[in-house]
């Protein structure tokens, strides 16, 4: 398997740092140098570099959207025509606050995106927007009625 060119080669250590903080960011380093075996300032190192290369973009916190009232979330695929550059329409996609997710796919709707809406005018605004953009298409949308599974996390190979 051929890596990509921006890959970042990382050890054993680093992988268990990695682990650590995407399941509790709030991970004291000491609590991290325990299970790594690493001192804290070896530790304080190793995150200055993750941030540094971006292999660690930012720390949030994760809030459960349906308790301050949001009540769906919205799969939208786009179908877009050649009127307009794909990327004017990927830049006026990712200026849209609510849209949180987007991502360029195969297929006949090459836009994927995901947004989650306080009620159902709410999400008949957004699609609205969305077929309002020039060169789209075709709006396909899709509402969530439960949720599954939702894990931010990754297998850190």
């Amino acid at each position: 398997m051929t890596k990509p060119m921006d890959f970042i080669d990382i050890d054993d250590k680093d992988k268990k740092i990695l682990d650590i903080l995407q399941h509790d960011a709030k991970t004291s380093l000491r609590d991290m140098a325990k299970e790594t075996g690493l001192s804290t300032t070896a530790i304080r190192a190793r995150l200055n570099k993750l941030k540094e290369e971006e292999v660690i973009k930012s720390q949030i916190t994760l809030i459960d959207c349906s308790k301050l009232g949001y009540r769906e979330m919205v799969l939208a695929s786009l179908r877009v025509n050649s009127s307009q550059p794909l990327d004017q329409i990927k830049k006026k996609i990712d200026e849209m606050e609510k849209i949180k997710y987007a991502y360029i796919i195969t297929g006949e709707y090459p836009l994927f995106l995901m947004f989650k809406c306080l009620d159902h005018g709410d999400s008949i605004k957004q699609i609205e927007a969305l077929r309002n953009l020039p060169g789209v298409e075709e709006v396909k949308t899709q509402i969530v009625l439960d949720r599954i599974k939702e894990d931010h996390s990754i297998i850190i190979p």
